[in-house]
């Protein structure tokens, strides 16, 4: 595992591989994933998800192994828990998951499940810190269910999303916008794989005539090999931010998708664009420009890089952009002045923080943690998990023409509670 990986895993946006491929297994109703492991790998995993998905702890099992398992093996771990699973639960299909110790053990897996005769499926996998980041399990994980799809007759102007995750910050409402923007543009939506997919509508994906590949980091790899196994061509356009840049990524599936037809949401995004520009105009009279001296985005890719082009040419004028992609990649938006990239520009990052005087900050509960201890002044909106200083009970997105209204809004009202505050002193 690369050590911007590890450093990632525990320090920044996610956690390791198990948790990756766990939040993918559970996200499919009926299925159970057993973590083949200590408490404290199952107990993050699980917390991880149960954040989330209420309900989801009960689709989770853990072997618990002994220290002996180390050296003769977790036959009869696994044997135990098939054997609780019979006697109190009917799983769809189960998802076996080793965590980095068991991994070194060796056990066949397959043959195990194989010859306890479940009445059920059984995949496996190894996972774990040794074994990649959060977006390496889920990835790996998501190839996986790939494999058990068979080819199937193509219908005209259908698309599958890919990399979408319910547990990402707002990800089903971003899941159902995006579903909402591509259908009002008559574009069928096959599967939404990560998003509460059942079972048989994520293997009807290779249905579809085009995947749209939303982040890389989770679902750039399943679309290889669905081009590789069904010669479905897939597009890598990230997820939609602003009204302008929600029409330029829609503008992008038409290229690939010619019978796109755009008049309907081109019409939405007008009526939107004229409210908030005349909101804008209102607020600027009283309180002046949306203006903030600096601006951090911290985030992963297609959060960090959507949202810092739709800031920069569509929502509010800054001195100074700064980018902190949270999962290492090649992108090189012009939006930013600066762009660093976790684990690999650590350096850097550090230098940003420590200079920073005062601004406003899209990220996580992280960046605002660490501006704290530095005592230094900030404004935040959270973009992405972990959320621990925001709860979130509405169904709005960040993304698409609903995310944009949102995320104005959003900055707005920062701005605002700054001003009433300086007020106050």
């Amino acid at each position: 595992m690369p050590q911007y990986e590890w450093g990632a895993a525990c320090h920044f946006s996610g956690t390791c591989a198990l948790t990756g491929s766990a939040t993918f297994f559970v996200s499919i109703p009926g299925s159970y994933v057993m973590v083949n492991g200590p408490l404290w790998c199952y107990f993050y995993a699980m917390r991880h998800v149960e954040s989330v998905i209420p309900g989801a702890a009960s689709r989770f099992y853990c072997t618990q192994p002994s220290q002996t398992s180390l050296i003769y093996g977790t036959e009869q771990d696994l044997n135990e828990g098939f054997e609780y699973l019979k006697k109190n639960v009917s799983p769809e299909r189960l998802f076996i998951q080793n965590n980095c110790s068991i991994s070194m053990v060796g056990d066949d897996l397959k043959g195990i499940a194989a010859k306890a005769k479940l009445p059920y499926p059984v995949y496996t996998m190894d996972s774990g810190g040794l074994s990649g980041s959060f977006e390496g399990g889920y990835s790996k994980a998501l190839v996986l269910v790939v494999n058990e799809m068979k080819a199937q007759k193509t219908v005209d102007n259908s698309v599958n999303i890919l990399g979408l995750s319910n547990t990402m910050f707002r990800g089903m409402a971003n899941g159902k916008e995006i579903t909402r923007i591509l259908e009002e543009s008559g574009i069928s939506v096959i599967s939404t794989p990560g998003l509460g997919d059942k079972w048989e509508q994520i293997m009807e994906a290779p249905k579809a005539a085009l995947n749209v590949v939303v982040r890389d980091e989770l679902g750039l790899s399943a679309a290889e090999k669905m081009k590789e196994i069904f010669g479905i061509p897939y597009i890598s356009i990230g997820l939609p931010f602003g009204i302008d840049g929600t029409i330029d990524w829609l503008s992008q599936v038409k290229k690939a998708l010619p019978g796109l037809e755009l008049s309907k949401v081109e019409c939405e995004a007008k009526e939107k664009k004229e409210k908030l520009k005349h909101i804008g105009s209102n607020n600027e009279s009283m309180w002046g420009p949306l203006w903030f001296d600096r601006i951090l985005v911290s985030a992963p890719p297609s959060e960090a890089m959507g949202i810092a082009d739709a800031i920069r040419n569509e929502w509010v004028d800054t001195e100074k952009l700064i980018i902190h992609f949270l999962v290492p990649c090649d992108l090189n938006p012009r939006s930013a002045d600066i762009i660093r990239n976790v684990g690999k520009d650590d350096q850097g990052i550090k230098e940003d923080y420590d200079a920073w005087v005062d601004g406003l900050v899209l990220g996580s509960s992280h960046e605002a943690a660490r501006l704290i201890r530095l005592q230094k002044k900030f404004m935040s909106i959270n973009i992405t998990r972990p959320s621990y200083n925001e709860v979130a009970v509405d169904d709005l997105p960040i993304c698409g023409l609903r995310g944009a209204e949102y995320l104005f809004g959003r900055l707005w009202n920062v701005k605002l509670f700054r001003r009433m505050e300086e007020q106050k002193t």
